[in-house]
């Protein structure tokens, strides 16, 4: 057990050293001695355990989610699965806006983003497509959604679209307008066919 635990220790203050790292140079500029030297390790036990500089800013990326994701939920009003979700969807846009990483990234090295936008998805979009599963299945259950196959990835890249769009959006001051229509779109979206029909009677 005291390994275990030294080992997730290691681990949380090396993605703290990638991120930190990152935030202050970019992609580009961080190397594998620049975060050994910071989390006080050797580059070789960077290379151990991550394998790459990219691997290592994807797992501090995922990491990032994971931390916003968390701190989502915990915030998360009682209601339908459907509130719930438009709740999350909505408020995980707001905070990962915040992201001190995810701003390093765009503005430094926004072509680092594309292949997760255009060819494929990496584990932080996975991450949020399994959180979208079970809200949307919460939803389902309860009445609230009404959702097919497709549902899960379409309210993640809608998701996606504001989130990577934030910086322009703030820019802009348009940001929280259009976090409201987000919500107001996914409302009207999930909700079941016999609902909307009983909202227009």
């Amino acid at each position: 057990m005291t390994s275990q635990r030294t080992s997730t220790l290691a681990d949380q203050q090396l993605l703290a050293a990638i991120r930190d790292q990152v935030v202050l140079h970019g992609v580009r500029r961080t190397t594998a001695n620049g975060i050994a030297e910071r989390a006080g390790i050797s580059r070789m036990t960077f290379y151990r355990r991550m394998g790459s500089v990219e691997n290592a800013v994807l797992a501090a990326l995922t990491q990032e989610f994971r931390s916003y994701t968390a701190s989502v939920h915990n915030g998360s009003p009682a209601g339908t699965g459907r509130q719930r979700l438009v709740h999350f969807a909505v408020e995980s846009v707001r905070v990962f806006a915040t992201s001190e990483l995810l701003a390093s990234i765009a503005e430094r090295d926004p072509e680092f983003l594309i292949p997760y936008v255009t060819d494929r998805f990496g584990a932080s979009q996975k991450l949020i497509l399994d959180e979208l599963h079970g809200m949307l299945d919460d939803g389902i259950a309860d009445g609230s959604i009404e959702a097919g196959n497709g549902t899960p990835t379409a309210v993640l890249l809608a998701v996606q679209g504001v989130a990577l769009s934030s910086r322009v959006l703030l820019k802009m001051g348009t940001f929280d307008a259009t976090l409201a229509e987000l919500g107001r779109m996914l409302e009207r979206y999930l909700t079941p066919s016999n609902l909307k029909a009983v909202a227009v009677a």
